[in-house]
Protein backbone atom coordinates (compact mmCIF):
# COMPACT_ATOMS: atom_id res chain seq x y z
CA UNK A 1 0.00 0.00 0.00
CA UNK A 2 0.92 3.46 -0.13
CA UNK A 3 3.39 4.77 2.02
CA UNK A 4 1.13 7.94 3.03
CA UNK A 5 -1.95 5.68 3.05
CA UNK A 6 -4.81 7.38 4.76
CA UNK A 7 -2.64 10.93 5.50
CA UNK A 8 -4.00 14.00 3.61
CA UNK A 9 -1.69 16.36 3.44
CA UNK A 10 1.43 17.27 4.12
CA UNK A 11 1.51 18.44 7.70
CA UNK A 12 -0.42 15.01 8.34
CA UNK A 13 2.66 13.09 6.99
CA UNK A 14 4.96 15.07 9.17
CA UNK A 15 3.13 14.12 12.28
CA UNK A 16 2.71 10.70 11.32
CA UNK A 17 6.73 9.96 9.99
CA UNK A 18 7.97 11.93 12.51
CA UNK A 19 5.74 11.36 15.56
CA UNK A 20 3.77 8.05 15.45
CA UNK A 21 5.15 5.85 13.24
CA UNK A 22 7.89 4.56 15.35
CA UNK A 23 6.60 4.77 18.67
CA UNK A 24 6.32 1.19 20.56
CA UNK A 25 3.01 -0.21 20.81
CA UNK A 26 1.04 -0.55 24.44
CA UNK A 27 -1.94 -2.83 23.69
CA UNK A 28 -3.89 -2.63 27.00
CA UNK A 29 -7.16 -5.22 25.98
CA UNK A 30 -6.59 -8.28 23.79
CA UNK A 31 -7.65 -11.53 23.12
CA UNK A 32 -4.14 -12.69 21.88
CA UNK A 33 -3.09 -16.43 22.30
CA UNK A 34 -0.72 -16.38 25.35
CA UNK A 35 0.51 -20.17 24.27
CA UNK A 36 1.57 -18.74 20.97
CA UNK A 37 4.09 -16.23 22.67
CA UNK A 38 5.53 -18.49 25.40
CA UNK A 39 5.76 -20.97 22.34
CA UNK A 40 6.79 -18.62 19.89
CA UNK A 41 4.61 -20.41 17.54
CA UNK A 42 5.62 -21.06 13.75
CA UNK A 43 2.47 -20.84 11.42
CA UNK A 44 2.17 -23.39 9.00
CA UNK A 45 0.32 -21.35 6.79
CA UNK A 46 -1.21 -18.25 5.98
CA UNK A 47 -4.84 -19.55 6.73
CA UNK A 48 -3.50 -19.89 9.94
CA UNK A 49 -2.16 -16.26 11.08
CA UNK A 50 -4.40 -14.61 9.01
CA UNK A 51 -8.00 -16.01 8.75
CA UNK A 52 -8.45 -19.09 11.45
CA UNK A 53 -8.73 -16.85 14.62
CA UNK A 54 -10.13 -13.43 13.22
CA UNK A 55 -14.00 -13.61 13.25
CA UNK A 56 -14.18 -10.18 11.90
CA UNK A 57 -12.93 -11.97 8.91
CA UNK A 58 -15.66 -14.87 9.02
CA UNK A 59 -18.83 -12.03 9.83
CA UNK A 60 -17.77 -10.79 6.34
CA UNK A 61 -17.67 -13.93 4.76
CA UNK A 62 -20.85 -15.21 5.99
CA UNK A 63 -22.73 -11.53 4.94
CA UNK A 64 -21.69 -12.34 1.33
CA UNK A 65 -23.49 -15.60 1.84
CA UNK A 66 -20.02 -18.41 2.10
CA UNK A 67 -21.00 -21.89 3.18
CA UNK A 68 -19.91 -22.31 7.22
CA UNK A 69 -17.94 -24.76 5.85
CA UNK A 70 -15.61 -23.01 4.40
CA UNK A 71 -15.52 -20.41 7.61
CA UNK A 72 -15.28 -22.84 10.69
CA UNK A 73 -16.16 -26.08 8.94
CA UNK A 74 -13.66 -29.19 8.22
CA UNK A 75 -12.83 -27.62 4.67
CA UNK A 76 -9.11 -27.59 3.67
CA UNK A 77 -7.42 -24.44 4.90
CA UNK A 78 -6.25 -23.67 1.03
CA UNK A 79 -9.87 -23.72 0.35
CA UNK A 80 -11.06 -21.59 3.32
CA UNK A 81 -8.07 -18.61 2.32
CA UNK A 82 -9.46 -18.89 -1.39
CA UNK A 83 -13.13 -18.04 -0.45
CA UNK A 84 -12.07 -15.23 1.35
CA UNK A 85 -10.54 -13.83 -1.44
CA UNK A 86 -13.08 -14.32 -4.17
CA UNK A 87 -15.19 -12.12 -1.98
CA UNK A 88 -12.61 -9.79 -0.70
CA UNK A 89 -12.85 -7.17 -3.23
CA UNK A 90 -16.01 -6.68 -2.91
CA UNK A 91 -15.51 -5.94 1.53
CA UNK A 92 -14.19 -2.17 -0.02
CA UNK A 93 -15.37 0.31 2.48
CA UNK A 94 -15.59 -2.15 5.29
CA UNK A 95 -12.63 -1.43 7.78
CA UNK A 96 -11.40 -5.42 7.49
CA UNK A 97 -10.66 -4.32 3.74
CA UNK A 98 -8.35 -1.97 5.05
CA UNK A 99 -6.92 -3.90 7.68
CA UNK A 100 -6.21 -6.70 5.53
CA UNK A 101 -4.42 -4.90 2.97
CA UNK A 102 -2.65 -3.37 5.58
CA UNK A 103 -1.83 -6.99 7.10
CA UNK A 104 -0.31 -8.44 3.79
CA UNK A 105 1.52 -5.40 3.10
CA UNK A 106 3.19 -4.38 6.14
CA UNK A 107 4.26 -8.15 7.23
CA UNK A 108 5.39 -9.77 3.85
CA UNK A 109 5.56 -6.99 1.60
CA UNK A 110 2.52 -8.47 -0.39
CA UNK A 111 1.13 -5.00 -2.09
CA UNK A 112 -1.64 -7.30 -4.75
CA UNK A 113 -5.18 -7.06 -4.21
CA UNK A 114 -6.64 -10.37 -2.91
CA UNK A 115 -8.39 -12.53 -5.25
CA UNK A 116 -9.56 -15.46 -6.61
CA UNK A 117 -7.16 -15.21 -9.14
CA UNK A 118 -3.68 -13.99 -6.87
CA UNK A 119 -5.10 -16.30 -4.16
CA UNK A 120 -2.42 -19.03 -5.14
CA UNK A 121 0.10 -16.66 -5.46
CA UNK A 122 -0.23 -14.73 -2.11
CA UNK A 123 -0.80 -17.99 -0.29
CA UNK A 124 2.67 -19.61 -1.39
CA UNK A 125 4.40 -16.33 -1.24
CA UNK A 126 3.36 -15.71 2.30
CA UNK A 127 4.16 -19.53 3.12
CA UNK A 128 7.57 -19.15 2.18
CA UNK A 129 8.29 -16.26 4.20
CA UNK A 130 6.38 -18.20 7.19
CA UNK A 131 8.86 -21.11 6.80
CA UNK A 132 11.71 -18.62 8.63
CA UNK A 133 12.08 -17.89 11.91
CA UNK A 134 11.58 -14.37 10.80
CA UNK A 135 8.29 -14.37 10.90
CA UNK A 136 7.29 -16.47 13.88
CA UNK A 137 4.95 -15.56 16.62
CA UNK A 138 7.32 -13.48 18.63
CA UNK A 139 9.32 -11.96 15.53
CA UNK A 140 5.68 -10.54 14.43
CA UNK A 141 5.66 -8.91 17.55
CA UNK A 142 9.20 -7.56 17.63
CA UNK A 143 7.92 -6.29 13.60
CA UNK A 144 5.05 -4.43 15.12
CA UNK A 145 6.98 -2.91 18.29
CA UNK A 146 5.02 -4.12 21.05
CA UNK A 147 6.65 -2.95 24.27
CA UNK A 148 3.01 -4.68 26.60
CA UNK A 149 0.25 -6.48 25.41
CA UNK A 150 -2.12 -7.36 28.61
CA UNK A 151 -3.96 -10.68 27.11
CA UNK A 152 -7.33 -11.44 29.38
CA UNK A 153 -7.56 -14.10 32.06
CA UNK A 154 -10.44 -15.34 34.33
CA UNK A 155 -9.25 -15.25 37.80
CA UNK A 156 -8.78 -18.82 37.95
CA UNK A 157 -7.11 -19.44 34.69
CA UNK A 158 -3.34 -20.31 34.69
CA UNK A 159 -0.78 -17.91 34.67
CA UNK A 160 2.21 -19.55 34.29
CA UNK A 161 2.66 -18.84 30.67
CA UNK A 162 2.78 -14.89 31.37
CA UNK A 163 6.42 -13.75 31.58
CA UNK A 164 5.06 -10.55 33.34
CA UNK A 165 7.22 -7.93 31.75
CA UNK A 166 5.98 -7.69 27.67
CA UNK A 167 3.06 -10.00 28.12
CA UNK A 168 0.75 -9.42 31.57
CA UNK A 169 -2.53 -10.78 32.21
CA UNK A 170 -5.58 -8.48 32.27
CA UNK A 171 -8.25 -9.90 34.56
CA UNK A 172 -12.06 -10.53 32.80
CA UNK A 173 -13.89 -10.56 35.63
CA UNK A 174 -17.39 -11.13 34.18
CA UNK A 175 -17.68 -14.71 36.21
CA UNK A 176 -16.83 -12.92 39.66
CA UNK A 177 -20.55 -11.21 39.41
CA UNK A 178 -22.79 -13.91 40.06
CA UNK A 179 -20.01 -16.45 41.08
CA UNK A 180 -21.29 -20.13 40.82
CA UNK A 181 -20.33 -23.11 43.60
CA UNK A 182 -17.85 -24.19 41.42
CA UNK A 183 -16.17 -21.29 41.51
CA UNK A 184 -16.19 -20.23 44.72
CA UNK A 185 -15.07 -24.29 45.58
CA UNK A 186 -12.48 -23.55 43.29
CA UNK A 187 -11.44 -20.35 44.42
CA UNK A 188 -11.73 -21.87 48.28
CA UNK A 189 -9.46 -24.31 47.30
CA UNK A 190 -6.69 -22.00 45.31
CA UNK A 191 -6.50 -19.46 48.08
CA UNK A 192 -6.85 -21.49 51.11
CA UNK A 193 -9.84 -19.91 52.41
CA UNK A 194 -13.26 -20.39 53.92
CA UNK A 195 -15.90 -18.84 51.69
CA UNK A 196 -19.07 -18.38 53.53
CA UNK A 197 -20.49 -14.65 52.66
CA UNK A 198 -19.81 -12.00 50.47
CA UNK A 199 -16.81 -10.62 52.70
CA UNK A 200 -14.99 -13.63 52.77
CA UNK A 201 -15.86 -14.38 48.70
CA UNK A 202 -13.74 -10.46 48.19
CA UNK A 203 -11.59 -11.88 50.53
CA UNK A 204 -10.18 -14.61 48.62
CA UNK A 205 -10.93 -13.08 45.23
CA UNK A 206 -8.28 -10.22 46.41
CA UNK A 207 -5.81 -13.05 46.86
CA UNK A 208 -5.89 -13.62 43.68
CA UNK A 209 -5.74 -10.05 42.43
CA UNK A 210 -2.56 -9.84 44.00
CA UNK A 211 -1.33 -12.55 42.40
CA UNK A 212 -2.09 -11.29 39.28
CA UNK A 213 -0.64 -7.94 40.27
CA UNK A 214 2.74 -9.90 40.88
CA UNK A 215 2.46 -10.47 37.01
CA UNK A 216 1.90 -7.22 35.81
CA UNK A 217 -1.19 -7.19 35.92
CA UNK A 218 -2.53 -3.27 35.40
CA UNK A 219 -6.36 -3.82 34.01
CA UNK A 220 -9.79 -5.53 34.34
CA UNK A 221 -12.36 -5.92 32.04
CA UNK A 222 -16.03 -6.16 33.07
CA UNK A 223 -18.90 -6.16 29.67
CA UNK A 224 -21.74 -4.54 31.12
CA UNK A 225 -24.04 -5.69 28.10
CA UNK A 226 -27.21 -4.49 26.33
CA UNK A 227 -29.80 -4.56 29.53
CA UNK A 228 -27.15 -5.07 32.31
CA UNK A 229 -28.58 -2.53 34.71
CA UNK A 230 -31.92 -3.60 33.86
CA UNK A 231 -31.75 -7.51 33.78
CA UNK A 232 -30.03 -6.93 37.73
CA UNK A 233 -33.27 -6.59 39.36
CA UNK A 234 -31.85 -7.52 42.92
CA UNK A 235 -28.98 -5.13 42.16
CA UNK A 236 -26.23 -7.90 43.18
CA UNK A 237 -24.20 -7.96 40.03
CA UNK A 238 -24.15 -3.97 40.01
CA UNK A 239 -22.81 -4.40 44.52
CA UNK A 240 -20.09 -6.96 43.24
CA UNK A 241 -19.08 -5.01 40.43
CA UNK A 242 -18.95 -2.05 43.16
CA UNK A 243 -16.96 -3.69 45.50
CA UNK A 244 -14.54 -4.96 42.65
CA UNK A 245 -13.79 -1.58 41.63
CA UNK A 246 -12.86 -0.92 45.23
CA UNK A 247 -9.79 -3.53 45.40
CA UNK A 248 -9.30 -2.55 42.00
CA UNK A 249 -8.50 0.95 43.06
CA UNK A 250 -6.31 -0.39 45.63
CA UNK A 251 -4.02 -1.77 43.50
CA UNK A 252 -3.72 0.92 40.95
CA UNK A 253 -5.63 -0.48 37.92
CA UNK A 254 -7.76 0.26 35.47
CA UNK A 255 -11.11 -0.65 35.09
CA UNK A 256 -11.81 -1.41 31.45
CA UNK A 257 -15.90 -1.18 31.06
CA UNK A 258 -17.23 -2.86 27.41
CA UNK A 259 -20.28 -1.10 27.26
CA UNK A 260 -24.05 -1.94 25.21
CA UNK A 261 -23.13 -5.45 23.26
CA UNK A 262 -25.98 -7.76 22.30
CA UNK A 263 -24.03 -10.83 22.63
CA UNK A 264 -27.27 -13.23 22.45
CA UNK A 265 -28.49 -13.08 18.74
CA UNK A 266 -28.41 -16.05 16.19
CA UNK A 267 -28.56 -19.71 18.39
CA UNK A 268 -28.09 -21.23 15.14
CA UNK A 269 -24.96 -19.27 14.81
CA UNK A 270 -23.96 -19.49 18.03
CA UNK A 271 -24.04 -23.29 18.40
CA UNK A 272 -21.81 -23.61 14.52
CA UNK A 273 -19.09 -20.74 15.65
CA UNK A 274 -18.42 -20.64 19.14
CA UNK A 275 -18.68 -17.33 21.74
CA UNK A 276 -16.20 -15.59 19.76
CA UNK A 277 -17.84 -16.08 15.95
CA UNK A 278 -18.51 -12.48 15.31
CA UNK A 279 -22.37 -12.60 15.20
CA UNK A 280 -22.76 -10.26 18.05
CA UNK A 281 -24.91 -6.78 17.82
CA UNK A 282 -24.96 -3.30 18.90
CA UNK A 283 -27.51 -2.34 21.93
CA UNK A 284 -30.24 0.54 21.25
CA UNK A 285 -28.62 3.06 23.93
CA UNK A 286 -27.18 2.03 27.71
CA UNK A 287 -28.47 3.50 30.76
CA UNK A 288 -26.34 6.58 31.04
CA UNK A 289 -27.59 7.05 34.60
CA UNK A 290 -27.19 3.68 36.26
CA UNK A 291 -23.46 3.76 34.75
CA UNK A 292 -23.16 6.93 36.62
CA UNK A 293 -24.89 5.89 39.73
CA UNK A 294 -22.41 2.53 39.53
CA UNK A 295 -18.95 5.00 39.13
CA UNK A 296 -20.90 7.06 42.16
CA UNK A 297 -20.77 3.77 44.34
CA UNK A 298 -17.77 2.86 43.58
CA UNK A 299 -16.02 6.37 44.62
CA UNK A 300 -18.46 6.51 47.61
CA UNK A 301 -17.59 3.19 48.81
CA UNK A 302 -13.67 3.66 49.03
CA UNK A 303 -12.05 4.09 45.82
CA UNK A 304 -13.05 4.47 42.48
CA UNK A 305 -10.55 3.09 39.81
CA UNK A 306 -9.17 4.93 36.74
CA UNK A 307 -11.77 3.78 34.38
CA UNK A 308 -12.09 3.69 30.46
CA UNK A 309 -15.38 3.53 29.24
CA UNK A 310 -15.95 1.45 25.75
CA UNK A 311 -19.43 1.88 24.56
CA UNK A 312 -20.37 -0.21 21.25
CA UNK A 313 -23.42 2.29 20.56
CA UNK A 314 -22.11 5.22 18.71
CA UNK A 315 -24.18 7.27 20.13
CA UNK A 316 -23.54 6.84 23.77
CA UNK A 317 -19.84 8.45 22.61
CA UNK A 318 -21.11 11.86 23.32
CA UNK A 319 -22.73 11.53 26.51
CA UNK A 320 -19.80 9.31 27.88
CA UNK A 321 -17.22 11.71 26.87
CA UNK A 322 -18.97 14.07 28.86
CA UNK A 323 -18.29 11.70 31.72
CA UNK A 324 -14.55 12.82 31.71
CA UNK A 325 -15.41 15.46 33.91
CA UNK A 326 -17.65 14.20 35.75
CA UNK A 327 -15.48 11.98 38.18
CA UNK A 328 -12.36 14.24 38.49
CA UNK A 329 -9.37 13.30 40.68
CA UNK A 330 -6.96 15.56 42.13
CA UNK A 331 -3.43 14.56 40.42
CA UNK A 332 -5.50 12.21 38.37
CA UNK A 333 -5.59 12.88 34.45
CA UNK A 334 -8.76 11.69 33.30
CA UNK A 335 -10.21 9.43 35.81
CA UNK A 336 -13.02 8.61 33.84
CA UNK A 337 -12.66 8.66 29.77
CA UNK A 338 -14.16 7.63 26.82
CA UNK A 339 -11.93 4.96 25.16
CA UNK A 340 -11.10 3.84 21.80
CA UNK A 341 -13.50 3.22 19.18
CA UNK A 342 -14.47 -0.39 20.19
CA UNK A 343 -15.34 -3.75 18.19
CA UNK A 344 -17.92 -2.82 15.47
CA UNK A 345 -17.10 0.85 15.81
CA UNK A 346 -12.71 0.73 15.34
CA UNK A 347 -13.39 2.25 11.04
CA UNK A 348 -12.76 5.53 10.25
CA UNK A 349 -16.20 6.54 10.96
CA UNK A 350 -16.48 5.80 14.54
CA UNK A 351 -12.70 6.59 15.40
CA UNK A 352 -13.23 10.17 13.90
CA UNK A 353 -16.12 10.13 16.32
CA UNK A 354 -14.36 9.14 19.05
CA UNK A 355 -11.89 11.84 19.03
CA UNK A 356 -14.40 14.64 18.21
CA UNK A 357 -16.38 13.86 20.90
CA UNK A 358 -13.44 13.64 23.37
CA UNK A 359 -12.20 16.99 21.40
CA UNK A 360 -15.58 18.91 22.49
CA UNK A 361 -17.11 17.27 25.42
CA UNK A 362 -13.49 16.91 27.37
CA UNK A 363 -9.51 17.14 26.67
CA UNK A 364 -8.07 15.35 23.83
CA UNK A 365 -4.80 15.31 24.85
CA UNK A 366 -5.74 13.01 27.88
CA UNK A 367 -7.22 10.25 25.71
CA UNK A 368 -5.42 6.72 26.22
CA UNK A 369 -5.41 5.89 22.62
CA UNK A 370 -6.12 2.33 20.73
CA UNK A 371 -5.99 -1.02 22.00
CA UNK A 372 -7.04 -4.09 19.57
CA UNK A 373 -9.55 -5.95 21.46
CA UNK A 374 -8.44 -9.10 19.48
CA UNK A 375 -7.59 -12.59 19.00
CA UNK A 376 -5.58 -12.48 15.49
CA UNK A 377 -1.81 -11.34 15.94
CA UNK A 378 -1.92 -9.49 12.67
CA UNK A 379 -4.29 -7.37 14.22
CA UNK A 380 -1.60 -4.99 16.06
CA UNK A 381 -2.00 -3.18 12.64
CA UNK A 382 -4.48 -1.52 13.60
CA UNK A 383 -2.36 0.83 15.72
CA UNK A 384 -0.79 2.05 12.29
CA UNK A 385 -4.24 2.66 11.57
CA UNK A 386 -5.39 4.55 13.92
CA UNK A 387 -2.13 6.29 14.13
CA UNK A 388 -2.56 7.53 10.78
CA UNK A 389 -6.18 8.74 11.10
CA UNK A 390 -5.16 10.59 14.10
CA UNK A 391 -2.62 12.58 12.33
CA UNK A 392 -4.99 13.36 9.56
CA UNK A 393 -8.00 14.24 11.66
CA UNK A 394 -5.47 15.86 13.94
CA UNK A 395 -4.38 18.33 10.71
CA UNK A 396 -7.57 18.79 9.48
CA UNK A 397 -9.28 19.70 12.95
CA UNK A 398 -6.48 22.29 13.62
CA UNK A 399 -6.97 23.80 10.35
CA UNK A 400 -10.45 24.11 10.44
CA UNK A 401 -10.56 25.34 14.13
CA UNK A 402 -7.85 27.44 13.09
CA UNK A 403 -5.83 26.10 16.85
CA UNK A 404 -2.77 28.19 15.74
CA UNK A 405 -0.61 25.07 17.44
CA UNK A 406 2.66 24.19 16.40
CA UNK A 407 3.53 21.59 14.99
CA UNK A 408 5.50 20.13 17.96
CA UNK A 409 2.48 20.77 20.17
CA UNK A 410 0.63 18.82 17.54
CA UNK A 411 3.33 16.23 17.91
CA UNK A 412 3.72 16.20 21.14
CA UNK A 413 -0.67 15.42 21.48
CA UNK A 414 -0.06 12.55 18.46
CA UNK A 415 2.75 10.95 21.02
CA UNK A 416 0.39 11.37 24.01
CA UNK A 417 -2.43 9.53 22.69
CA UNK A 418 -0.60 6.50 20.99
CA UNK A 419 1.57 5.95 23.71
CA UNK A 420 2.25 8.13 26.87
CA UNK A 421 -0.84 7.66 27.94
CA UNK A 422 -1.72 4.60 27.71
CA UNK A 423 2.36 4.03 29.56
CA UNK A 424 1.03 6.19 32.44
CA UNK A 425 -1.59 3.95 33.03
CA UNK A 426 1.26 1.08 33.65
CA UNK A 427 3.85 3.20 35.41
CA UNK A 428 1.96 5.42 38.10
Amino acid sequence: MKENYLLKTENAERLYFEYAEKLPIIDFHNHISVSDVASDRRFENLYELWLASDPYKHRLMRICGVDEHFITGDAEPYEKFVKYCEIFPYLAGNPVYSWSRMELSRVFGINELPTKEKAGYIYARAGEMLASSEFSNNALLRRFNVEYQSPVASLLDDLSLFDGKSVAPSLRGDDLLAPTKELVAKLSERTGREISDKSSYIGAVAVMLDRFAELGCHFADHALDADFFENDTDGKKTDMLTSLGVEYAKRGWTLLLHVDAKRKTSARLARLAGPAGGYAAVGGGFNISALCDLLNAMESAGGLPDTVLFPLNMNDQAPLAVMQGSFSEDGTPSKVQLGPAWWWCDHALGIENTLACISSFGVLSQFIGMTTDSRSILSFVRHDYFRRLLCSWLDKESTVGEWDLPVGIQGNIVRKICYENAKSKIIK
